[in-house]
């Protein structure tokens, strides 16, 4: 298995547990103030995202837009910065609102976190296999 690996060369079960094991390293090398571990959710329906963090303690991806392994990786990597954000909920709207959703503060740290954590990710899960 390696980062440059095609998703549709993996089942939807093999992708759940995939993304569960990596989301379990993820948890451990960004740790998480003391939040539950978030569900973990499939959806190939939702267009034009490759992830979701919702407010209930829910991360879901989307393997049909990820395409690859590298990209799922960052992708579980860029939601659970999400999850452990301090004042996601209250301020997030009002931060895209003022700056857009790519220069919002938490957009830009849950994608400098993907570039940063990749590699110690990715060789960490290797290992627990």
């Amino acid at each position: 298995m390696k980062l440059k690996d095609k998703l549709k060369d993996y089942s939807t079960s093999e992708l759940r547990t995939i993304g569960l094991d990596v989301l379990g390293v993820t948890r451990k090398v960004l740790g998480h103030g003391n939040k539950p571990v978030p569900k973990f959710k499939i959806r190939n329906t939702m267009s034009n995202h490759y992830g979701m963090y919702e407010y209930d303690y829910s991360i879901t991806i989307n393997p049909t837009n990820c395409k690859t392994m590298e990209m799922y990786v960052r992708t579980i990597i860029h939601e659970y910065t999400h999850h452990i954000q301090k004042g996601l909920k209250r301020n997030y709207t009002s931060s895209v609102m003022r700056n857009g959703y790519y220069d919002s503060p938490f957009e830009v740290e849950a994608r400098a976190n993907e570039l940063k954590y990749i590699k110690t990710v990715w060789k960490q899960y290797k290992q627990s296999l």
